[in-house]
């Protein structure tokens, strides 16, 4: 080919090729057999591209379907010579654009491109040979259309291929770019050095420095690491991020600059560029809340089990009592007994409900039956679910009634007095009166205050109390107010940070000694 290009240059003699000559009827009879220069082209990628050696049957019938609309673009840019559409240019660059998105690598393209080219000039040598001497000029024509064809096309393909690279990996660094700066983790990236080249917003946020104080900063100025094993934890840290670890992940106690104790989960790992290390990065968590969540639940869960140990062991002990000696015990014992039963079950019940209420309450879910109610029925109700409410001094007036869920305010009651006369001293006081916007409804008894650190965590959620004789002179009490939403329900010496609407948080108040 080189050959015949260079004897008809400007200056050669070998092929003359006339104005007039027309490779239509070539064209043609290379259009018929387009299917079959695409089963050879199969042919000879498998053996320039080992791996297409074990394609499926479906994978080369694909190949051999792209082939023949390939050789088809290539006599139709053949057949168009200069005169070739700008549409028919910009197809060709979305072909080339759609193999960068499907993955194809470009040398695997251009070997493609390649083999239909050869199989074109191949197949029309073979065609005019067959035709004699009289095809010749046909021939010489269309081998000066073909190479030039063949450079348009892959020059549009490869236009469309890199195109195509190019936008998706600034589309990538702009996704990456976008995530990084908006994420809630912290992130940070660390010269071979160990010093700080970047971080985003949120670990500035995190650690309370502003991101001119972090530039060039090491780990060790960035993280005020509180306790041996956090400077145990930043150790590890740093020599990962210094080349000697390589990768890391430690949690820590630190303090932010304005001294408040957080508790963080790095991750730090090597940044490679052509199998090297260039530098390391970092994703950094804030998990304070997350292990504050998990201490309370197991809080949480050590109360409750406190609270159904003591009256599963009563249950039980009256049980093996009835069991044993029921011959022998008088029916007023029987009776006693069976009270005792009744009124452990009933506080094993209050358990129950205050673990479903506070499931409630977080999902949402909480509804109230408001409806008209007395206010000494439901003290009296409250009362007879207690074990011993002998030594409480009821001063509710006949009559008084509130817009309420009357099976809440008995629990709420019964929790109350329960804890005053649990961790209170006696005189355990029930009263209430009528306000002219709603009803007061108080439980006192004597002892000797609330714990100057419990007050911050009187109204979140519940924690175990001080044990026996560590309540106040006021055990709790709450506020109703006839309106259409529901109770009102406030602190008694203080507005809380938030309402009070969890029967739990209002005993376990009065359990801690607040009011």
């Amino acid at each position: 080919m080189k050959g015949f290009l260079a004897r008809n240059a400007d200056g050669g003699s070998a092929i003359l090729v006339p104005d007039d000559a027309d490779p239509t009827e070539l064209l043609e009879a290379l259009e018929g057999r387009s299917s079959e220069m695409a089963r050879r082209a199969l042919e000879i990628f498998r053996l320039a591209m080992p791996e297409a050696s074990i394609w499926t049957a479906e994978e080369q019938e694909r190949f051999v379907d792209q082939s023949a609309a390939r050789f088809e673009a290539i006599l139709a840019v053949t057949r168009a010579g200069d005169q070739v559409d700008e549409s028919l240019v910009d197809d060709l660059r979305d072909v080339g654009a759609s193999a960068a998105w499907a993955g194809s690598p470009l040398p695997q393209l251009l070997v493609v491109l390649r083999i239909s080219r050869d199989l074109v000039v191949q197949t029309a040598v073979e065609i005019a040979e067959a035709r004699g001497q009289g095809s010749s000029q046909a021939l010489a024509l269309l081998l000066t259309r073909v190479l030039p064809a063949m450079d348009r096309l892959t020059d549009a393909l490869a236009q469309g291929y890199w195109a195509a690279v190019i936008g998706r990996e600034e589309t990538d660094r702009a996704r990456y770019e976008h995530v990084v700066e908006q994420s809630s983790d912290g992130i940070y990236e660390l010269d071979v050095t160990g010093r700080l080249s970047y971080a985003n917003p949120s670990l500035s946020a995190m650690v309370g420095q502003s991101p001119l104080e972090l530039e060039g900063a090491r780990l060790e100025h960035i993280f005020q690491v509180v306790g041996d094993r956090g400077a145990e934890a930043l150790a590890r840290l740093d020599a990962a991020g210094s080349g000697e670890g390589g990768e890391a992940e430690v949690t820590f106690e630190a303090l932010r600059a304005d001294g408040v104790r957080r508790e963080f989960h790095v991750v730090t790992f090597p940044r490679l560029a052509d199998g090297d290390v260039v530098g390391y990065q970092g994703v950094v968590q804030d998990v304070t809340a997350v292990r504050e969540a998990q201490r309370a639940r197991n809080e949480f869960l050590a109360m409750v089990t406190q609270d159904l140990r003591s009256p599963i062991t009563t249950i039980l002990g009256l049980g093996v009592t009835l069991e044993a000696y029921a011959d022998e015990l008088s029916a007023e014992r029987i009776r006693r007994t069976g009270a005792s039963i009744r009124r452990q079950a009933e506080r094993i019940s209050r358990v129950a409900d205050d673990l479903y209420e506070v499931s409630r309450l977080e999902t949402h879910s909480l509804r109230l039956t408001l409806r008209p109610t007395d206010v000494l029925g439901a003290v009296d109700a409250a009362l007879t679910a207690l074990e011993d409410p002998s030594g409480v001094e009821v001063e509710v007036p006949e009559g008084l009634e509130v817009l309420a869920d009357g099976r809440r305010l008995e629990l709420i009651v019964a929790s109350l007095v329960e804890n005053a006369i649990t961790h209170g001293d006696p005189p355990v006081v029930v009263e209430a009166w009528d306000e002219p916007d709603g009803v007061d409804l108080i439980v006192t008894d004597a002892g000797p205050g609330v714990p100057a650190d419990a007050v911050p965590t009187l109204f979140t959620r519940p924690v175990p109390g001080p044990g026996p004789g560590r309540g106040d002179g006021r055990a709790g009490g709450l506020r109703a107010r006839p309106r259409r939403a529901g109770l009102d329900i406030p602190g008694a010496s203080a507005p809380p940070a938030r309402p009070l609407s969890s029967l739990r948080e209002i005993a376990v108040a009065a359990r801690a000694g607040g009011e």
